[in-house]
């Protein structure tokens, strides 16, 4: 099969390492000019629909995977061109477009979200979400959107994840973790490598209206849980974890629109959320990876000395 990725985050270099390893022709069209390996890349914007054209010619389906900063203000100016040119060029050249997707549009959903939870956003960038998948549902091109939760996995960096970034990176140096929200509710995280399995297995699922389908995601474990799971793996003594003070949130949010964005966002961190089956684990058994194997993998890759045993 030969796919197209557009952007090459966290996501879009997974996913060009999945196809790699399972023999797919892979053309990326990115904005920078650096060649992820495996794959046919190219330089390009996905709003330049000569570009777009160009790149998707002969190709199965589109993987819409380009990211922006945290802000839904930048979101509203770098997202939905971008996503209306990928789906009019997927419904003239009549292949799908997968996406992945957050769980931000369906605001108070997200605490035990399933595939018919309706969109219900209560912040900034979960209306952003929504309008996007409005969007998508209203659009000829055949799509789908695989929601998922918080990712980590083999292609995240500590800015572009908050589990890695707030959770594990402390507790790999035995120092103490902070906590978005209530440190003791459990929140769900999604392997990055679950979620484009889940993108590839949705492709003939992708139909005109949208499909709208939940990433395999393991059970939601509390920060603290997670913060105790990570010093383990690593060899270490927990230090424990420390909720970040509202006041500093709010603080924060006044001067810095990525913590503006996160102080709106803390209802997801103040009460459990979790992804339940949907289509893909129920009828196609895609399951998710266990939290341990995750785990493990991370601790493997911690430079050697980085975690002082105790």
């Amino acid at each position: 099969m030969r796919y197209l990725i557009t952007g090459a985050g966290q996501i879009g270099t997974q996913l060009a390492l999945d196809f790699a390893a399972a023999g797919h022709d892979t053309v990326v069209l990115r904005r920078g000019n650096t060649p992820l390996p495996g794959t046919l890349t190219s330089s390009g914007d996905a709003g330049d629909r000569i570009a777009l054209r160009a790149a998707a010619a002969g190709v199965d389906a589109i993987f819409h995977c380009i990211h922006a900063a945290y802000s839904a203000k930048t979101w509203l100016q770098e997202l939905p061109h971008r996503e209306t040119a990928v789906m009019d060029i997927a419904a003239e050249l009549d292949i799908p477009v997968v996406f992945p997707e957050s769980v931000y549009a369906f605001g108070q959903g997200a605490q035990h979200l399933l595939e018919d939870s309706p969109l219900a956003p209560v912040s900034p960038l979960g209306r952003v979400r929504a309008q996007l998948l409005k969007t998508r549902a209203s659009h000829t091109a055949r799509t789908a959107s695989v929601v998922a939760s918080d990712l980590l996995g083999p292609t995240s960096t500590k800015g572009g994840s908050v589990v890695l970034g707030t959770l594990l990176a402390p507790a790999s140096k035995g120092a103490r973790a902070w906590a978005m929200g209530d440190p003791d509710a459990p929140h769900a995280i999604t392997y990055t490598p679950d979620l484009t399995r889940a993108m590839l297995a949705a492709v003939p699922l992708a139909r005109q209206g949208g499909a709208t389908l939940l990433a395999p995601t393991a059970p939601a474990r509390s920060q603290r849980l997670i913060v105790a799971d990570a010093a383990a793996a690593a060899g270490l003594s927990p230090a424990g974890v420390t909720r970040i003070p509202t006041a500093a949130f709010a603080l924060g949010a006044l001067f810095a629109a990525p913590m503006r964005e996160l102080f709106h966002q803390r209802y997801l961190w103040n009460a459990p959320s979790e992804l339940l089956p949907g289509l893909l684990t129920t009828e196609l058994g895609l399951l998710p990876t266990p939290w341990e194997r995750v785990l493990e993998e991370w601790a493997s890759q911690l430079t050697p000395g980085r975690a002082a045993r105790p």
